[in-house]
């Protein structure tokens, strides 16, 4: 896959690279500045070498599909790109590698951030939200419950919580949006990083490995309407 040499994940890597922008370097470009330019890279070796007709690509990880469809739109590549939609659990958490970290503290938190972007949905489709302060609006008022909810209970029971981006952006651009414009739609997303257990409880499940930091994403499609 790299007949010269794996370049290097740093920003000012020498080497070969497929690089799209600027979607590749919004919300998760942002936190992880190279991870996108890596996905096209080794994805373009991929179609080149395999040269198939379709490829499949999870919804959970929404901004890397914007970016393999740009990548393949933009290079003239002969290929669909297929979404499947996100696996989740019962209470409606993504389902994750990661989340065998969580523990059964913050796994019953951890449902925070797909409440959230629901919330915004609902003002969306049922209220008839359009603008963005309306819509992310819902979300954060979500999240705000939670963290006084949390806030109050003792740091023997209480999970704390960061968001680092609730997100309201383009379906083919991921540039935020003031307005949604329905023929269009738009993508709710963003990220939340549950932090690690502050006065585990004597026997209590903190999750593999001890429970680290864990940085969860979710995101839910605005469809587009109907002419």
């Amino acid at each position: 896959m790299y007949p010269s040499g794996f370049p290097g994940q740093e920003v000012g890597s020498k080497g070969s690279f497929v690089s799209i922008t600027p979607v590749g370097e919004v919300l998760e470009g942002r936190s992880r500045p190279t991870f996108f330019r890596g996905v096209a890279t080794v994805c373009m070796k991929l179609f080149s070498a395999v040269q198939p007709e379709r490829v499949y690509f999870g919804q959970k990880d929404v901004q890397q599909t914007v970016v393999i469809k740009k990548m393949v739109k933009d290079f003239l590549l002969p290929v669909e790109v297929v979404i499947g939609k996100t696996e989740r659990a019962d209470d409606g958490l993504a389902l994750s590698s990661r989340n065998v970290y969580l523990g059964e503290r913050r796994r019953g938190v951890a449902t925070v951030l797909f409440r959230a972007l629901s919330e915004a949905e609902r003002a969306y489709k049922s209220a008839g939200a359009r603008t963005r302060k309306e819509i992310l609006g819902a979300a954060e008022r979500v999240v705000k419950e939670v963290e006084q909810e949390q806030g109050g209970l003792e740091p023997g029971r209480r999970v704390r919580f960061e968001v680092d981006y609730i997100s309201l952006a383009d379906p083919e651009t991921m540039e935020e949006l003031e307005v949604v414009d329905a023929k269009r739609g738009g993508i709710l997303s963003g990220a939340v990083k549950m932090l690690p257990v502050e006065e585990p409880r004597e026997g209590e499940d903190l999750g593999h490995s001890g429970g680290p930091a864990v940085r969860l994403i979710d995101n839910i499609i605005l469809e587009p309407e109907e002419a």
